[in-house]
């Protein structure tokens, strides 16, 4: 029996032997490559250049266009130039037209007129009265140019409100002048003194309403005219020869 064990000690003390040598073998090779690895040169490897950085761009001016008209703490860097313009001034009320109180076609048609600070007399297309100025007319409208505008205007509109228009002429004693129409003539019979009227212009003055005297009268160098016309009796006085 003690043979046994000491033959099983004697085994067992020749296993332990043999894996220490074992052991120690595989740590002396550990050894030997940890230090042949570490003691390796490593051979150098080439590193490449880095490529060059792209050229800088020159700077442009209208780059920092956004910027000058964009910039929130200055409103002087508005580019829109905005111009003020001043109100136009209110354009003054017209004035009253002229009164109509008749016109005369023989040669060059005359129409008068009348206005509050002269009184009656007779006008050409073209002239001024007041601050109008007279741009045409025949027997139905006249009409003014004030301001660069043109009002034109019937002549039954113009005629003074406390009268009627006396009716257009279209035929008159050879002088081209202003006429008056007699409103009436008296009997023939009925004695009259004939009486100067109004001063037309030109030299002729208008007939006093109910002068009856005959056509020819002479009366302080003016000799009166009596003439036919297809709207009535047209009557004046003019200086005589």
């Amino acid at each position: 029996m003690n043979r046994r064990i000491i033959l099983l000690n004697l085994a067992l003390l020749a296993l332990g032997g043999a894996l220490i040598w074992l052991l120690r073998t595989h740590w002396n090779d550990a050894r030997s490559r940890e230090t042949k690895v570490l003691t390796q040169r490593v051979p150098a490897k080439s590193v490449l250049a880095p490529p060059p950085p792209p050229p800088v761009k020159p700077i442009a001016p209208s780059e920092y266009f956004d910027v000058a008209q964009k910039m929130l703490f200055s409103k002087d860097r508005n580019p829109t130039v905005v111009i003020e313009v001043p109100p136009a001034k209110p354009e003054p009320p017209m004035p009253a037209l002229p009164k109509y109180h008749g016109q005369m076609a023989i040669g060059e048609p005359i129409v008068f007129l009348s206005i509050a600070s002269q009184s009656q007399r007779g006008y050409h297309a073209g002239e001024d009265i007041g601050d109008f100025r007279i741009a045409n007319f025949d027997r139905d409208k006249i009409a003014f140019e004030w301001r660069g505008k043109t009002v034109e205007r019937n002549v039954s509109d113009l005629a003074p409100k406390d009268e009627a228009p006396p009716a257009p002429q279209a035929a008159a004693p050879a002088a081209a002048k202003p006429v008056t129409a007699l409103a009436s003539q008296p009997a023939p019979d009925k004695k009259i003194d004939p009486a100067l009227g109004d001063d037309m212009g030109g030299g002729f003055r208008t007939c006093v309403p109910g002068d009856g005297s005959p056509a020819g009268t002479v009366l302080a160098g003016y000799k009166k005219v009596l003439a036919q016309t297809m709207f009535g009796q047209t009557c004046h006085w003019e200086p005589a020869q």
